[in-house]
């Protein structure tokens, strides 16, 4: 399972045509992308960001390392299931009809670069700067509005700027809220 976890992430880095293509191919059912994609990609990102919250960063401790994987947790599920409802709701505006369980795979996959990045960026907690690497879900996103979801060619554009906002600014903006609220109630204790 991580071997093909590990591999679907590179094709999508590496080549997103590629990626799409070989989703599409495969005939991936939600149920199979759910167990065997997300929820473990969801689970290792937890893990770094124990890990990082107890060892790495200055102060950490269990305490600390419970929190930032609850707010890491929180917010990547929070992101992937408000984005894919909020998409599903906008499909008949690009030209198609609204479908779940296309939406769930497409943000789910077009997400592989947040997602790597949540998962190291506890690691390296000081490249803040690798937050940028984000832009390239546009491009993502762009494959896969024509590749697996047939986004028509004049709305795929204005499609691909808003999928890819709400792909990435979505779980980042639960991130920050719910660190804002944790020093918030930290500081009024």
């Amino acid at each position: 399972m991580v071997k093909n976890i590990l591999q679907t992430i590179y094709y999508f880095v590496a080549s997103p045509r590629k990626g799409w293509r070989r989703i599409s191919d495969k005939g991936v059912d939600q149920q199979g992308f759910i167990n065997n994609f997300l929820f473990p990609v969801f689970g290792f990102t937890a893990i770094t960001a124990f890990i990082g919250g107890m060892w790495i960063v200055e102060n950490g401790g269990i305490h600390w390392a419970l929190k930032q994987a609850i707010v890491v947790v929180s917010a990547l599920f929070g992101g992937f299931y408000l984005v894919s409802y909020a998409l599903n709701e906008l499909f008949p505006k690009f030209g198609s009809g609204k479908n779940l369980n296309a939406a769930q795979p497409f943000v789910g996959y077009s997400s592989v670069v947040v997602y790597v990045l949540f998962l190291t960026m506890p690691l390296l907690p000081e490249l803040r700067f690798l937050w940028f690497a984000a832009i390239y879900t546009l491009y993502i996103v762009y494959v896969g509005a024509g590749e697996f979801l047939h986004v028509v060619e004049n709305k795929k554009l204005s499609f691909t700027v808003i999928a890819s906002l709400l792909i990435v600014l979505v779980p980042i903006s639960i991130k920050a809220l719910l660190e804002l609220l944790i020093k918030v109630t930290v500081s009024m204790s």
